[in-house]
């Protein structure tokens, strides 16, 4: 029996094949985990992925990140790096010290910025297709640095790539709230004490939780560029049905 070491709360890891897919299909387990970053992973956690199959981690941070709270090196596992964002959004991703917190972009604009600008949707199709790939070997897990942003709306688009349904797409994105919620109310007391700017603190909170309107401005923004969510998958990130089909058949069950 495989031990579970991964604390979901502090984590936010979560293996997908926990969603119910409408046409009573499930993704097969251990295969497609989203999580926070591995920076803090220990022996234990490193074992259990290895035991279970991973492959594959795919990080979205950008390499400023990357370079202060590195991915842990794990034997046998490749780590991909393919940025979402670029290094003048550093500052949502939360490594910053307290001390040096401005006002956070406002969230539904980050998002919808996201799938609008070339780079970041450059890198989305990037990382869709590593996971679509069926000649992959193993498991893949794909994180950012809380795990709920970039990861979240790679989430969203591979689900939503599946025919999962936007109310379950939701509920799985705003699950991070488990682990950011505690957090963000956290970093607001430590904002407002450094800064004492009760705004700012409670900017702070807001951009750290899981809100379905922040997933929801992307999603807008896909429909009002790309006319619907299955033109932008099939036709911006490059995921054809063949594809679709041939990932179903493969990996779920």
């Amino acid at each position: 029996m495989k031990s579970k070491p991964f604390d979901a709360f502090k984590q936010n890891y979560r293996d997908l094949s926990y969603l119910d897919h409408p046409d009573g299909l499930r993704l097969i387990p251990e295969h497609f985990i989203r999580s926070a970053s591995l920076y803090q992973c220990k022996k234990k956690h490193a074992e259990y992925l290895k035991q279970i199959g991973v492959k594959t981690i795919i990080d979205l941070r950008t390499p400023g990140e990357i370079a202060k709270k590195p991915d842990a090196v794990i034997d046998g596992i490749d780590n991909i790096v393919i940025p979402i964002l670029n290094e003048e959004t550093l500052g949502i991703t939360h490594e910053r010290g307290l001390k040096a917190y401005k006002k956070p972009p406002h969230m539904p604009e980050l998002y919808a910025s996201i799938v609008t600008s070339e780079e970041s949707l450059d890198a989305l199709k990037k990382a869709l297709m590593l996971v679509f790939d069926t000649n992959r070997e193993g498991g893949i897990l794909w994180h950012c640095t809380a795990g709920k942003d970039r990861a979240g709306l790679l989430t969203a688009f591979f689900l939503s790539s599946l025919g999962y349904s936007k109310e379950d797409i939701i509920a799985d994105y705003c699950a991070s709230n488990k682990r950011s919620e505690q957090k963000g109310k956290l970093y607001r007391v430590g904002v407002f004490i450094y800064k004492r700017d009760r705004a700012l603190a409670q900017a702070v909170y807001d951009a750290m939780l899981a809100v379905p309107e922040y997933i929801l401005s992307a999603f807008r923004a896909v429909d009002e560029r790309f006319g619907s969510m299955e033109h932008f998958i099939h036709d911006r990130l490059g995921i054809s049905e063949e594809m679709i089909q041939a990932f179903k058949d493969k990996y779920m069950q």
